[in-house]
Parts: C-alpha cells; sequence; structure tokens
C-alpha cells in the first residue's frame, strides 16, 4: 500500500464562505466535519473484485487536501479500508457521487469479508451528489448528469480523459509490469490522476446545492426595469459563483456579481380573465357574453341563462407577466389565461407597481419554487 498526499490551494477553487454559503448542509454542518470520497475498483461486483484505490478529500484553512490508498500489489485492500475506516472517524458528513449506489455498499460488502466493523462508515450523513443534483442538469443546460458535465459547468477543468472501466486494464498491467520490476510512473500516475480529479470535483459541485435552497436564500430586492417585452428584476444576494440558467423558455435566472437577476419575457396578447362567483352570472345568448344578475336580472328571461364556469369571462389586450401559480397572487391581483383549461398564467402588467418590494419578492420565490 501506498499513501498519496495532495493540496490544492484556496484561492485556485471555489472555497466556503460560511458567513455567505447559507445553504445544505454549509448552514447546518462546520467544514471540518465534512470529507469527499470515490473508489477505483477492478469490477462492479465486490464479491469477484477488489477496491485498488480510495480517495478522501477533505477543507483546510489553505484549501483542500486530498488523501490517496493505493493498492500497489492484490493483497492491499485490506490495509487501504483500515486506513479509510480510521480517516473517515473524524467527519461526520461524507460526500460521493452516485456513492449511496454503488461506494458505500461496495466498501460495506469488503469490509464484511474482512470482518471489519463499519461503525464509522454507519455514523455517517452520506450525501450523494448525483441524486441531489440530478433533477437540475436539463435546467443548467447539460447533454447528461455526469459528475464531468457538472464539474464543467463550475468551470473545472479535468486533465484526466479516462473512465473507471477503462482504468481497470491500466491497473492490471501496471501491477503486472510492478511484478516484473517495471515500476511505470505514467500508469500511477494516471490512476491516481482520474480518482484525484473525482475526489475534487465533488467538492467543487457541491456549490451547486445551493440550487436545492434557493428559494430559502436571503434576498432583499433592489430595483426593476421594463424596457418593450423584457422585465428584468435585481435581487442584493450573494451565491457561489456568477452562473445563468433557464427556468423556462420565458425566465431566465442569472446570478452576477452578488445579485440574482430575474429576466422575463412579457407577452402582448389577448388574454381571458375568468370570474370565480360564476354562479352570479347570467350568458346573453346574442351578445355571447356574460352580465351580472344584478343587471341582467332585467333582461328578458328568453335572451338569458346561466353562465357555466368556462363561458364567465372577460377578455383584455394587454402586456402580460407570466407567473406559476396564480395563488399567492389570486387576492390582489386579476390571474388571465388563454382558455379555461390553460395551466400558464398571467398578470396584467398595469397592475403591477415596479417599485412594490413584496410583489417582487413574492415573485422572485414563486419563480424558484419551480426549479
Amino acid at each position: 500500500m501506498i499513501i498519496y498526499n495532495t493540496d490544492y490551494k484556496r484561492e485556485n477553487m471555489i472555497y466556503p464562505e460560511l458567513e455567505k454559503w447559507q445553504f445544505y448542509p454549509f448552514n447546518e454542518y462546520d467544514i471540518k466535519d465534512m470529507c469527499f470520497f470515490d473508489i477505483e475498483t477492478t469490477g462492479l461486483s465486490p464479491e469477484t473484485s477488489n477496491i485498488y484505490l480510495i480517495g478522501a478529500g477533505y477543507y483546510t484553512e489553505d484549501g483542500f487536501n486530498i488523501i490517496q490508498w493505493f493498492a500497489d500489489d492484490y493483497k492491499s485492500e485490506e490495509n487501504i479500508l483500515k486506513e479509510f475506516f480510521d480517516f473517515i472517524s473524524d467527519y461526520k458528513v461524507i460526500f460521493q457521487y452516485n456513492g449511496n449506489t454503488f461506494d458505500i455498499p461496495f466498501v460495506k460488502k469488503k469490509a464484511k469479508q474482512y470482518g471489519m466493523d463499519i461503525e464509522c462508515l454507519e455514523g455517517l450523513k452520506k450525501l450523494d451528489l448525483y441524486v441531489m443534483l440530478r433533477k437540475y442538469a436539463g435546467m443548467l443546460g447539460l447533454s447528461d448528469k455526469k459528475l464531468k458535465s457538472f464539474e464543467q459547468y463550475v468551470g473545472l477543468i479535468r486533465e484526466d480523459e479516462a473512465d473507471g472501466g477503462i482504468l481497470i486494464d491500466v491497473y492490471v498491467k501496471y501491477i503486472h509490469n510492478k511484478l516484473m520490476g517495471k515500476d511505470d510512473e505514467t500508469m500511477l500516475h494516471e490512476l491516481l490522476l482520474h480518482n484525484y480529479e473525482d475526489v475534487f470535483g465533488l467538492s467543487q459541485v457541491a456549490s451547486l446545492l445551493y440550487l436545492k435552497d434557493f428559494e430559502k436564500l436571503n434576498v432583499s430586492f433592489e430595483n426593476c426595469s421594463l424596457k418593450d417585452t423584457e422585465l428584468v428584476i435585481r435581487y442584493k444576494c450573494f451565491v457561489p459563483y456568477n452562473c445563468s440558467f433557464c427556468v423556462n423558455d420565458t425566465i431566465e435566472v442569472s446570478c452576477e456579481d452578488n445579485e440574482i437577476i430575474i429576466r422575463a419575457r412579457l407577452f402582448k396578447d389577448s388574454l381571458k380573465y375568468y370570474f370565480k362567483d360564476y354562479k352570479d352570472y347570467y350568458y346573453m345568448l346574442e351578445e355571447e357574453t356574460v352580465m351580472h344578475k344584478s343587471v341582467a336580472v332585467y333582461t328578458d328571461a328568453s335572451v338569458r341563462r346561466k353562465a357555466k364556469k368556462a363561458e364567465c369571462f372577460v377578455t383584455k389586450d394587454g402586456l402580460y407577466l407570466p407567473v406559476f401559480k396564480p395563488g399567492v397572487f389570486s387576492d390582489n391581483y386579476h390571474i388571465f389565461r388563454k382558455d379555461y383549461t390553460a395551466k400558464d398564467y398571467y398578470i396584467d402588467m398595469d397592475d403591477v407597481d415596479l417599485k412594490d418590494d413584496e410583489f417582487m419578492c413574492d415573485y422572485y420565490r414563486q419563480v424558484v419554487n419551480s426549479i
């Protein structure tokens, strides 16, 4: 077994700023209690395969440190597991990528084979970044849900180009060459690099967890501007780094220089407002419109009938702001739709005060809750 230590400088990475990273798990756990890990194996089954490399990383005051336990022969698996268990006994939270499905069960079964106590692993809070972030891949414009894709999104450029499957053959060749007395530093570098960059990548991709707590971030409305058919709303708030993504075809969210900016495309259209109290209206047969009973009662009964929900509306031409759910706005604003069955909702911009702090904060929460 060989142990490798590598440091990564704080100024060259996305490093948690605790007073600003107010999202889970950074708002509940000290970064000193967090570690990240990834394993490399000779196959998918712990019954027929071995762990040949475990990498674990943790935050330091100066940046990030990675420890790698490498089995430089076919006899070191038990030793690297012991070293790993000793290491994680100092932590409370462990991050992995698809680890709840593969890495954790694999390690547990291997430990059982050697009769090891895994209490230190069982007691950890296990955070699988794949499970926590996969639903945001499409929103971020990623083509897949791989760790490398999320790494690229946060600006991480990998030197490693291999995958775990290819590296199995590399490891077998490395051990064979070593047994023949030929150490191959190029192969060793390739094996260590892949694992190292996976572990470091986890620490960087963890910054995307703010997406899960977007609606809980401490934002304050700054200003709002309307130009042609675009509404731009600015909020003061810290996020880990500059980024942007589309919530849907009409709304874009960007984080720039400690601001969250919502850009909403407005619609010039003729939309319908449906009366909630449709039972208080008559449908006028000749005019093909509705009239309140208090007025329609004076007309001949032959020209009117009770109004139905789907026909109890008024139509208005205007400039409209898309909203996701009408509930939060329905008490103070008329909610418009294209027709009765439509699931897209709008507010007439004539009714919106661009300086209304409460409205703009409600709109922010509704946008981010739809993410």
